[in-house]
């Protein structure tokens, strides 16, 4: 897990402002995630990296998108036109070979996010924070289950998760390099 902003700042310090600016205990932010008080704790001072179930979970518990909790130690400003590459946070790095980089500021709570899924990687990555999800894959292939349906897509392939459980896998020998949007979900079932 990247947790360091270009500007230096932390993750664990952007949790921290964001979770007392909510006037949030540690021991609330805890029981709201069913983690101890003393991993948050370590995960605030930067002793210890929270996986990605971890962060939705911290996400939805402050009330917020995931991608705003890495704002504050950005350089990134939502008045801003361009966003430079070395500007971009990584904001998820782990074992299971994704990699994903916040492409630009959180506007109206939509999020865009470039994902590189390497060769023969597979994640159950939790996307019940009921968000409207659009992915695009620019290159490669890999497997997508959506709500338990399984799909096949590569490069020019787009879809829709309307917040339903997702997984994928790269089975592949190319890493497979997607572009997501995520966006509140519209208050119209239909839509």
């Amino acid at each position: 897990m990247h947790d360091q902003s270009p500007d230096g700042g932390s993750l664990g310090a952007d949790l921290r402002r964001h979770r007392q600016a909510r006037g949030m205990r540690i021991a609330d932010l805890a029981a709201l995630i069913g983690r101890s008080t003393g991993w948050i704790s370590q995960v605030e001072r930067g002793r210890s990296h929270p996986g990605y179930a971890d962060l939705v979970a911290i996400a939805r518990a402050l009330d917020m998108p995931l991608a705003q909790l890495f704002r504050n130690g950005t350089t990134m400003d939502e008045r801003q036109d361009v966003l430079r590459p070395e500007q971009r946070r990584i904001l998820y790095a782990d074992n299971t070979g994704a990699t994903d980089d916040l492409l630009a500021p959180v506007v109206g709570g939509i999020e865009v996010y470039r994902s590189v899924l390497m060769p023969n990687s597979v994640s159950d990555r939790p996307t019940d924070w009921h968000r409207l999800e659009i992915g695009y894959v620019i290159s490669g292939a890999a497997e997508i289950r959506i709500g338990g349906r399984a799909h096949s897509v590569a490069a020019g392939d787009s879809f829709v998760n309307r917040g339903e459980s997702q997984s994928w896998l790269n089975p592949h020998d190319t890493p497979c390099v997607l572009i997501w949007v995520l966006a509140p979900l519209p208050d119209d079932p239909a839509d």
